[in-house]
């Protein structure tokens, strides 16, 4: 008996969205395991700023080359698109990084990092009134809960210390991971994953070679050797660290997660996006030794029970060939 045509465009619906999940789920492992790498690239030298900068342009460096083999025709740029690329390379991959390591410079990890997972509701609140689209409120619940559940992993009520500057940082850098998501998921409209990240790290290194020229880089510290992350085991050399930092923890991702927004929308990408913290707690556990409190243990619970609200309360979302996710119910 042949399917339903309405039946089988629902099965793929539903695929679709399982694998944008999939996608953006493996991307915040990978974004986590590469944040514990670079710590201690850091703690053997490298600072953010160089750290970041040498990521993005190897980053730069390796998409471009793909480009290059697979589709030489997206160099084309109009110049209707190139303000537009701009702003996505530098939003994206400068300053939503560099806010990040300055706000965790003036408040607590935890602190820092719960501020500026206020993403998941600034997208939200967009999609109902700069879109003027309808938001469950399912979808309020779970983003509720999501923050409750960061709340609870980050412990954010000890050893606040109020910074005024700190607090300013982490919603701005809120703001500009929401508009990351949005202009990601927009972004794709004219222009593939691949190139579309290729531009964005292309104006990023431009703009980090600007605050930081590269014959200031300390070249040094990448022949250097990193502390081990557990007894007995040998330290990675600083320079294997950033190596796997370009391909496994910028290039792949970054490309899971405009995968995953084509799939399932800025929204829901957000809010899978919060498990990137669980990822970190679990990494932690296992290399560093790190043990989670009943408290965090529990936080991570909720996070998970609020993206699964999140997550089936759109069950009649669908994407249809050249479209992208609608938000509304």
């Amino acid at each position: 008996m042949a399917t339903p045509d309405g039946l089988k465009t629902t099965t793929d619906r539903t695929r679709s969205q399982i694998i944008g999940i999939a996608m953006y789920l493996l991307a915040a492992f990978l974004f986590a395991f590469n944040g514990v790498l670079a710590k201690t690239a850091i703690e053997a030298g490298l600072s953010p700023i160089n750290l970041t900068q040498l990521r993005n342009g190897g980053a730069m460096v390796v998409l471009v080359a793909a480009v290059l083999l697979t589709n030489p025709r997206a160099f084309r740029v109009t110049r209707k698109e190139l303000p537009f690329l701009i702003v996505y390379g530098v939003l994206a991959f400068t300053v939503v990084q560099f806010l990040y390591f300055f706000t965790i410079s003036r408040l607590p990890v935890g602190i820092g990092t719960l501020l500026i997972f206020l993403a998941p509701v600034l997208v939200a609140v967009w999609i109902r009134f700069g879109r003027k689209s309808e938001v469950s409120n399912r979808i309020w619940i779970g983003v509720a809960l999501a923050l409750l559940g960061l709340g609870l992993v980050s412990q954010a009520w000890q050893g606040i210390a109020f910074d005024t500057i700190g607090v300013l940082a982490g919603l701005v850098t809120a703001v500009a991971l929401a508009l990351y998501w949005i202009l990601g998921e927009s972004g794709q409209q004219k222009r593939d994953a691949l190139s579309l990240t290729m531009w964005g790290f292309i104006f990023a290194t431009i703009t980090w070679s600007v605050i930081s020229p590269w014959w200031n880089y300390p070249w040094d510290v990448l022949g250097r050797t990193a502390a081990p992350m557990l007894n007995g085991w040998p330290g990675l050399p600083v320079w294997l660290i950033m190596v796997w930092g370009v391909v496994a923890g910028t290039v792949i991702p970054f490309l899971l997660v405009l995968g995953s927004l084509r799939r399932i929308g800025a929204q829901r990408a957000g809010l899978v996006g919060t498990t990137e913290p669980l990822w970190a707690a679990i990494i932690a556990l296992l290399l560093l030794g790190e043990v989670l409190t009943p408290i965090q243990a529990i936080g991570g619970l909720v996070v998970l029970g609020g993206i699964l609200i999140a997550e089936t309360s759109r069950k009649n979302a669908h994407v249809t060939p050249g479209e992208f996710p609608q938000i509304d119910e």
